[in-house]
């Protein structure tokens, strides 16, 4: 008697961790997200020169409405904004270098697509990949003390690429755990005088909660 209530209660688990592990039910889900960017160094190059521009680690935020299909893949529609304070300008070639302040900021819609690594724990690896558009604003810029009147932007497509982890929580609710690296592809700003190539990429980390309903 002993063993056959071992053997239920063994079951029993089992069904409750392959029960959570289906937490991501077929059908449509929304998202939310917050954490950390780390641009890499963003280089501006004007036909005179190339200005690298060092930044700190800013925020990232994402939300997004997506659908599961139900054989580990899953599609969504994403907005995301991400800011970064400048902190040092260096023209390149020069050896000349000035502290600086300012914000580079980016606006992006992203299609993205997950595939899920499904498996009898509540814990669910991933993968993802996606592409769109990003808007990158630079502005409030300063140099050395000085202020630099105006502001540039411009608009390109961007794609990103990453991974991470889900943990369900219930049939309806996952914690998300990721890593993801975003690029715009060919971007120029544009201050209304001229244009240049600018460069931006970013490491990410992200924590966020995805409900499914």
């Amino acid at each position: 008697m002993k063993k056959h209530a071992v053997m239920f209660v063994g079951c029993a688990a089992l069904l409750s961790l392959a029960s959570a592990a289906q937490s991501a039910v077929m059908g449509p889900y929304a998202s939310i997200s917050g954490g950390m960017a780390t641009l890499n160094d963003a280089d501006m190059k004007f036909s005179e020169g190339t200005i690298e521009f060092d930044t700190d680690p800013g925020i990232a935020l994402t939300a997004a409405l997506g659908y599961d299909f139900g054989a580990n893949f899953r599609m969504e529609t994403e907005l995301a904004y991400q800011q970064n304070d400048l902190d040092q300008v260096n023209i390149k070639g020069t050896g000349l270098s000035a502290k600086a302040s300012g914000e580079i900021k980016s606006q992006s819609g992203l299609l993205n697509g997950y595939y899920d690594f499904t498996n009898i724990s509540s814990l669910t690896p991933f993968v993802s990949a996606g592409i769109g558009l990003t808007k990158v604003e630079l502005s409030d810029i300063a140099i050395g003390g000085e202020d630099i009147p105006g502001e540039a932007d411009g608009t390109a497509m961007a794609y990103q690429v990453g991974g991470g982890f889900s943990y369900a929580l219930n049939y309806n609710l996952a914690l998300d755990l990721k890593y993801r690296y975003f690029a715009a592809i060919d971007l120029e700003l544009d201050d209304n005088i001229e244009s240049a190539e600018f460069d931006y990429s970013s490491h990410n980390v992200y924590g966020g909660i995805r409900a499914s309903f």
